[in-house]
Order: C-alpha cells, then structure tokens, then sequence
C-alpha cells in the first residue's frame, strides 16, 4: 500500500486554487462572519500548484479537479480564464469544475463560453441552505425547484456538463427529485453530503437521505471535506460515516478529494490521505482502483 503501487494512485476530484495577491476571494474577507470552517486565517494566502506539490509530496496524486473558489464572482469567466492559463502553465488542474448562478437571466451564455474552455468539465453552485445564516450560501432553500433555476441545470447535459452538487441532508429529497428530472445530467454530491450536524438525529436524517439520494443512477459522490462541521474528526469518528455513503454507491459511483487548502483547517494532507487509504483498504483491487482513480476519470473525462 504504497503511492509507487498504481493501484493505489488517487485523483484528487475536489481541490483549489487562490491568488488572493490579484483577485478578490469573498469567503476570504477577515471581515465576513465567521462560516461553517471556522477561522480562516490559516488560508488567506495565494495557494498555487507548488503549493499544492508541496504539501501532497509522495502522496499517491496523480491528477486533480479544480472546483470553483469564487474568484471574482462578479465575472466567473475570470476564474476559468485564470485556471486555464494555469493549466498550459502547470499543466495542472487536469479538469476545471466552474461557477454559474444557474437562474440568472444570461446562464445560458455563461454556460456555453465556460464549455468553450478545453479542460471545463461541470459547473458548482453552491446550495446549501441554513437556519443560521452563517451557514448558508444559497438565497433560498429550494432554489433548485425554481423553474428559472431549472431553466438553467437543463443546458448542462447538452453542453457535456456535470453539476457539482453541494448542500446539508435536509435538501436531498429535493435534489433526488432534481436528479430524477434530468436523468442525462451527471450529478455528483460534495463532500458526502456536508455533515454539518453530528447530533444523532443529525447523523439519523443524514444516513436516510443518503441512501435515498443514492438510488439515483445519475449521482455519484465525493468523499472529501472531511472536516466540514467537524473540525476535530478522526479516523475513527469519520470512517463508518465514510463507509456508509461507500455501501450506499457502491464502488462505480464514489470519487475522492482533498479540499485543499480548506481543510488544511482541520488535519494534515497525510492524516486525509491515509482516511482515505482506510476507507479501501479491504476492497478488491478493481473496486479500489474505481473509487480511487478510475471512476474520476470516467466522470470528468481525464
């Protein structure tokens, strides 16, 4: 179980990058209330691909997914021009996942100039609805039932886009319903379904609304974020949640992340990558090189 060994290579499907030095990074602002990560301090510098080298140094990484980092969010085309010159530069991210409001009035246009862009493979808009408005980053609960919004999501799948889904348990009926609607859209759920309350009626809802979203063919799933809510998790706190959304999936539907550098918050890229590790540990080598590596690169075509 050694990165040299190929059948443990990993694509990171869920990791950033930030030039706070040029741009503007809202979630960033010192001055913005304190939001579900916490303390940000630790990760408002420019993190770039030698960054990212260093830190996942002898790791098993062997291609990476770029997902939106609200880089001048005034202009999202800024973000994808900027990771795509990246990209011929550093030859990395291998896919770009970018920003579109999907109920704005020009989505539609935005969509297909993000789709003129070689390495764009899907869009992320952030869903995730709250009672405390800390914690919330969509202008209402059920944005995706709004006939606008799913003006919008209907242009992916005619453009070779996949959607980045992130919300809390209580929104999953909703984009079970979603995804069932647009069965040719290939939807992927972030960070295994944000578990930001660890209460057992919390982890209860959870659970159920996983395993309902996972009867979805068109879902997948990320296991990444590993600290989002629970900033002091172990390994043995977060493995059987882990496994849970692994036997809700199954080995053909679950890609994995880092979400570098948020969750450098919370734990060292080691102590991610050996949870990681962990979770295949006792699969056969097929489903371990799918959930690793191979199913990336089918989702995203890398």
């Amino acid at each position: 179980m050694t990165p040299a060994d190929d059948s443990w290579a990993i694509v990171d499907t869920h990791q950033h990058f930030q030039s706070l030095s040029d741009a503007a990074y809202p979630w960033l602002d010192p001055d913005r209330p304190e939001p579900l990560e916490g303390e940000l301090t630790p990760i408002r510098r420019d993190y770039l691909p030698a960054d990212y080298h260093r830190d996942m140094e002898g790791l098993g990484i062997v291609k990476t997914v770029h997902v939106q980092n609200g880089r001048n969010p005034a202009d999202p085309l800024d973000e994808t021009r900027w990771l795509s010159t990246l990209a011929r530069r550093e030859a990395m991210p291998d896919a770009i996942v970018a920003y579109a409001d999907l109920a704005a009035p020009a989505a539609e246009r935005l969509l297909e100039a993000h789709a003129g862009f070689p390495r764009v493979r899907g869009i992320r808009q952030i869903l995730n609805w709250h009672d405390d408005p800390r914690l919330r980053s969509a202008p209402s609960p059920d944005l995706m039932d709004s006939p606008q919004w799913r003006r919008g999501f209907a242009r992916l799948a005619p453009l070779g886009l996949s959607f980045d889904l992130q919300l809390y348990w209580p929104q999953m009926d909703m984009a079970l319903a979603l995804a069932r609607a647009f069965p040719d859209t290939t939807i992927v759920l972030e960070h295994f379904g944000m578990v930001a309350d660890r209460s057992a009626e919390g982890l209860a809802g959870w659970r159920s609304t996983i395993s309902r979203l996972a009867q979805a063919p068109n879902v997948s799933v990320k296991l990444c974020g590993f600290g989002l809510g629970a900033p002091a998790w172990s390994p043995e706190t977060t493995l059987p949640l882990l496994h849970h959304v692994l036997d809700a999936f199954g080995s053909g539907r679950t890609m994995v992340g880092t979400n570098m550098p948020v969750d450098l918050l919370f734990a060292t890229p080691a102590k991610i990558i050996s949870t990681i590790r962990a979770v295949v540990q006792d699969m056969s080598e097929s489903e371990r090189v799918a959930v690793l590596c191979s199913n990336a690169e089918r989702f995203y075509r890398i």
